[in-house]
């Protein structure tokens, strides 16, 4: 630090952005949606939504599936993690948004309609009580399934949901 201090920080900063690469054409800043979902979802789910299926269940390709069903596009909103995270209801709708959509890919129907901010203060009103949890999902995960053609490998228990 004593260099730092000798030189002066200002210098630092100009040496390092002459020293440091420039951010490449196709490299963008991410969203406040997906760094919300990076900052408490990603850890357990995955940076792209893929995490270690059975145990914790991932997302990509899939998340959009929950949309095809009330329950289902309730559920999500609903659950303990979800519903009681400390975003707004705005903010909060974004981030769904972006798992369903966007993490969601092609699972997303195509007719699904984008999560309100009105919407999400609905659902938040009534989260869902963690030890019915898991018996629920395999309700809600059932339906999509008959409903949806979700693929059965949802059907898949998972830790604690």
């Amino acid at each position: 630090m004593k260099a730092a201090s000798a030189i002066g920080f200002g210098t630092l900063l100009v040496l390092a952005a002459v020293v440091l690469p420039s951010a490449r054409a196709d490299e963008r800043l991410l969203t406040h949606a997906e760094s919300s979902y990076l900052e408490s979802c990603g850890g357990c789910h995955g940076i792209q939504g893929i995490s270690a299926d059975g145990i914790i269940p991932p997302l990509k390709d899939r998340a959009g599936y929950f949309l095809c069903t009330e329950k289902g596009r309730g559920y999500i909103v609903r659950l303990p993690n979800v519903a009681f995270a400390k975003w707004s209801d705005a903010e909060l709708a974004e981030m769904m948004n972006f798992v369903a959509f966007g993490l969601g890919g092609a699972s997303a129907p195509a007719a699904a309609k984008r999560y309100t901010p009105e919407e999400v203060k609905d659902l938040r009103a009534h989260p869902l009580n963690a030890p019915g949890l898991r018996a629920y999902r395999k309700v809600v995960v059932g339906e999509m399934i008959q409903a949806c053609k979700a693929p059965d490998t949802m059907a898949r228990p998972a830790l604690g949901y």
